[in-house]
């Protein structure tokens, strides 16, 4: 995954913490936002992905992505949530959203889902 960008966003510097960690290990250049608008900025830097958490305060998830898909409406998006809101996950379904990860993830299962979303065939360690 060398080369690679993800942009984390995420207002719980734990969970940012956490995918960081992950992303390193696979080779992924990080970016990370605490907040939608922060994020928003960071597109600058041209993400291949981006993890996006739903509920944030100031700029609620759903906004930030109504706006990601304004900015640049190709990058693959993973929404990340502790919720399972019908009506928010509809929404961020209608605006093609790549995958959805439920809090608390299983690291298998943001690998697996990873690889699928940017096509990947096996992760490898980087470095290894």
């Amino acid at each position: 995954m060398i080369g690679k960008k993800v942009l984390i966003v995420d207002d719980q510097a734990g969970i940012r913490a956490l995918l960081r960690e992950v992303f390193s290990v696979f080779g992924f250049e990080v970016i990370e936002a605490q907040n939608g608008y922060e994020g928003l900025e960071k597109l600058e830097r041209r993400p291949d992905i981006i993890l996006l958490d739903m509920k944030m305060p100031g700029l609620s998830g759903i906004e930030t992505l109504r706006q990601l898909r304004i900015r640049n409406a190709a990058v693959p998006v993973i929404l990340v949530t502790a919720y399972q809101e019908l009506e928010m996950i509809n929404e961020a379904e209608r605006l093609g959203v790549a995958a959805r990860l439920i809090k608390p993830f299983d690291l298998d299962e943001l690998q697996r889902i990873v690889r699928r979303v940017t096509e990947t065939p096996e992760l490898q360690v980087a470095g290894a």
